[in-house]
């Protein structure tokens, strides 16, 4: 798969949404998405016993979460960001580069989430 970088206001924003922990829909994993390897070829994520699901979609949309070995809780980056796999590449919250880029961020960071499991 060739790199790419979408968007994203992860640095500007000091924001870590979306690997603290990082989401995964449980229907992109049954569809056999490869989850990102360290450079040792070991797993980069460890999948926590957790699922959880946006408020309001309990029915429809269930969350796997993990940890990723790179994310740095004291500061919340990214360990090694220059090197973060695709799929965290292809990754943002934002969905429209031409609309309001700040609104988008905050609708995205601001989804509440029920624990399931």
């Amino acid at each position: 798969m060739e790199s790419f970088n979408k968007h994203a206001p992860c640095e500007d924003k000091n924001c870590s949404f979306c690997c603290n922990p990082v989401k995964i829909n449980q229907r992109a994993i049954v569809n056999g998405l490869e989850l990102p390897k360290d450079k040792n070829g070991g797993d980069l994520w460890k999948e926590r016993d957790e699922i959880i699901s946006p408020e309001g979609m309990e029915e429809k949309v269930r969350v796997a979460t993990f940890d990723c070995i790179n994310y740095d809780k004291n500061t919340g980056k990214c360990l090694d960001y220059e090197n973060r796999p695709d799929l965290c590449r292809g990754t943002s919250c934002i969905k429209d580069e031409k609309g309001d880029t700040d609104k988008q961020h905050k609708d995205f960071t601001e989804i509440k989430f029920t624990k399931l499991k």
